[in-house]
């Protein structure tokens, strides 16, 4: 009996078994009798079978067709499936491994990430059967294919780490993580693994456990160096808490036997005599009460020590104990491993400390005799420090002494050695005594060696006798100090003063005697030449001369009045009592009438312009304070133009405040200079080489002025090239701020 898929695949055999049907079913009638009858009979039947045939192949047809359009949909969707998954399997950090259920040489299936982690492609995998066996670490290799054989008989999951050699020779650490796949009936499948690279895990792990290895040495070794660090520690407290180095060596001592030594002792020698044992500590007895002591006297191993200065271990770094004798440093002692160190302070040998070790552990090592010399460190300075505090204390009523005296002190050794710098020397040469002392004095005190040996040296220290004055240079400029000296046996002692400010008193006085004899001289001369001149009766002079001779001595009077103003007016000023008039008032007027003013006395060579727009705020200040300030600018302007040229006087609004200034194209002044001219008696041709004079109180009193009215003076300048003078004044509305004109640091009154 045929199947239904049979026919459903076979049309043409559907129609021939319909034609068969129908030709059984009209065959009977060829027996019936008469021919019309059968013709009549059959012919619907075969032409209904047809017609049932027909029908049925195409319903077939149709059938097929759905059946093939299914089956190709079918497999476009397989083939997709198959595509996503190899995606998805190739993405995967591991190796993905099909292969025919209990047989891993037959693989179906490996994704490319094999090549990339063992350097084998799949295809090598297809054409080497036994490759996965070859791969196996010869190590693993029985371990691991046992557990694959028992996995596969009891059908359980595997789960294993082992090794495989990649093919540049390099070991794979592998997790595989397998099982079998099964179908519907239970029945194996296929076999699938994955692989997966757990190289950096292991690495990992053999790096934490070595880590942890190396912590746990760390944490032994730290352990031990923190009780030295804490002997060290407690060692530095002992040696801090107290003046009497006997007490504090004792205790330091009774430290060191109680973790770091068995037997600790120190030898001491004072001031070149014979060297003592002065302090012997020991740990805890032994129980059964046996024990020795050593020597009541240093052994001559200690003795070797303190002579050398070089420190001895026993066994020697790098030796071992056997066969080495140890009872020349501790003697009636039976040391396995001892340390002698010396004590040693500003290169004099004070003693020894010795520490050994009696019973079973290991001997002394670099660490261990780091540490005593540690301790032999803390014990020369506390020793060392307890004698020089003796020493401090006799002389500290003299170092009170000399550290009040207003002279400055001075005392060399005789090596030229400074050994005394009191804080009055400090103060006059800016150099500190941590700078000097201890230190050669020709290399540390500017110009010593060149002024030492015309300094007067006595043999006592008598009143009365005689001091030169030398200058000395220091960060504060040059000085001038009175010195002399006394030698005694043990070097000399200096005393100086400073005499800087004397010198400086007596330079102004002489300086502004001779300008203010000069300046008040020429006027004078002026007058009296003039009014002899009109006192002669030999000579007669007509009314044009006598008027000549009669303004001279108006304008010479008048130069003579503003000298001797100047000179009031500054002294007005240093005594504070100045009294200024705030006034509000035009600066483009004042500024009008002190231009005209200059412009009638100004010489032929010199033109005088102003530059003042309108609209400008009034002026919150003294108003003759202000002409004053700007008469003295332009008569300056006037006086530095020796050869003529333009003097120009303006006034601009700015903010809050009114600037005015005074611009030349006279001689200038040196950048050098400029932070000067405000000083007072300053004069920038005080030997008048270009003529020109003044008593140098001008700017002097035009700073002092304009900063006592809030306002603010500086100067642009450049040799040769003229200068221009500016400073404002709070306009109406503004807050003035008064202040002194010492506060006016004089770096503010230069703009370069």
């Amino acid at each position: 009996m045929l199947q239904l898929r049979s026919f459903s695949s076979r049309p043409w055999v559907v129609a021939a078994v319909g034609l068969l049907l129908a030709a059984a079913i009209t065959i009977p009638f060829f027996f019936v009798a008469g021919r019309g009858v059968r013709l009549a009979v059959a012919l619907p039947i075969w032409l209904a079978a047809a017609i049932a045939a027909g029908l049925a192949a195409k319903r077939l047809r149709r059938t097929e067709r759905e059946r093939l359009t299914e089956r190709l949909r079918i497999r476009e969707e397989l083939d997709g499936a198959e595509r996503k998954y190899g995606t998805v399997v190739g993405a995967l950090p591991l190796v993905t491994w099909l292969y025919d259920a209990g047989d891993r040489s037959s693989t179906l299936y490996l994704s490319p990430q094999s090549e990339t982690m063992l350097g084998y492609a799949p295809e090598q995998w297809d054409a080497e059967p036994d490759l996965f066996s070859k791969l196996l670490h010869p190590e693993d290799r029985e371990r691991v294919l046992a557990e694959i054989e028992r996995a596969t008989k009891s059908a359980t999951p595997i789960q294993t780490e082992y090794r495989l050699l990649a093919r540049d020779g390099s070991v794979v650490w592998i997790r595989e993580e397998g099982t079998t796949v099964r179908g519907p009936d239970g029945e194996p499948l296929y076999g699938q693994s994955f692989l997966i690279d757990v190289g950096e895990r292991k690495r990992a792990d053999e790096e934490h456990d070595r880590l942890l290895a190396a912590e746990r040495t760390a944490v032994s070794s730290t352990m031990e160096r923190q009780h030295r660090l804490d002997l060290l520690r407690e060692a530095a407290e002992v040696t801090a808490s107290s003046l009497d180095y006997k007490s504090t060596i004792q205790r330091m001592a009774e430290l060191v036997v109680r973790d770091f030594a068995d037997w600790c002792v120190v030898d001491l020698t004072d001031d070149g005599a014979p060297l003592k044992r002065l302090v012997v500590a020991r740990a805890e007895p032994p129980k059964d009460g046996t024990g020795t002591a050593p020597d009541q006297n240093p052994e001559e191993g200690v003795r070797a020590v303190v002579e050398s200065g070089q420190p001895q271990i026993v066994p020697a770094l790098g030796e071992s104990i056997n066969g080495r004798k140890t009872a020349r440093f501790l003697g009636g002692i039976k040391a396995r491993s001892v340390i002698c160190v010396p004590i040693r302070a500003r290169e004099r040998p004070l003693g020894a400390i010795t520490v050994a070790r009696t019973g079973p552990g290991r001997t002394y090592g670099a660490d261990e005799l780091a540490v005593v010399e540690d301790l032999a460190g803390r014990l020369a300075l506390a020793v060392d420090r307890a004698r020089l505090y003796l020493e401090v204390e006799e002389r500290a009523d003299e170092a009170r002494v000399l550290a009040h005296v207003a002279d400055g002190v001075l005392l060399l050794d005789r090596g030229g050695i400074v050994r005394l710098w009191n804080p009055a020397a400090e103060g006059i040469t800016a150099i500190s005594a941590a700078d000097v002392i201890g230190r050669s004095a020709a290399e540390t005190i500017p110009g010593w060696q060149d002024a030492a040996d015309s300094v007067p040296v006595s043999e006592a220290p008598d009143p009365g006798h005689a001091e030169v004055v030398i200058p000395i240079e220091t960060e504060k400029g040059e000085r001038w100090i009175a010195i002399s000296g006394v030698q005694f046996f043990g070097g000399t002692v200096y005393a100086f003063r400073d005499l800087t400010d004397v010198r400086q008193l007596e330079a102004l006085k002489a300086d502004f005697i001779a300008t203010a004899s000069h300046e008040l001289r020429t006027p004078l001369a002026a007058v009296y030449g003039a009014a002899q001149t009109l006192l002669r009766h030999d000579f007669a002079l007509d009314e044009g001369g006598r008027d000549r001779f009669v303004s001279l001595i108006a304008e010479e009077s008048e130069r003579l009045g503003r000298i001797v103003n100047e000179i009031l007016l500054a002294n007005q000023l240093d005594a504070g009592r100045l009294d200024l008039d705030a006034e509000p008032f035009d600066a483009v007027e004042l500024v009008e009438r002190v231009v005209e003013a200059a412009r009638a006395y100004a010489p032929a060579g010199v033109s005088i312009t102003r530059v003042a727009p309108e609209g400008l705020p009034r002026v919150d200040a003294d108003r003759d304070k202000v002409r004053q300030v700007l008469v003295n600018l332009v008569e300056n302007a006037i006086k530095y133009s020796p050869d003529g040229g333009g003097v120009e006087v303006g006034v601009e609004s700015r903010d809050s405040t009114v600037l005015f200034y005074v611009r030349d194209k006279g001689l200038g002044i040196p950048p050098e200079e400029q932070s000067r001219v405000f000083e007072k008696f300053y004069r920038a041709d005080p030997q008048m080489r270009r003529g020109v004079g003044g008593t140098g109180l001008g700017l002097y009193i035009c700073n002092e002025l304009v900063t006592r009215m809030g306002g603010r003076i500086w100067v642009k300048s450049s040799s040769g090239e003229g200068s221009t003078f500016l400073f404002e004044l709070p306009a109406v509305g503004a807050i003035a701020t008064p202040r002194p004109a010492e506060r006016v640091p004089r770096s503010e009154n230069v703009i370069s």
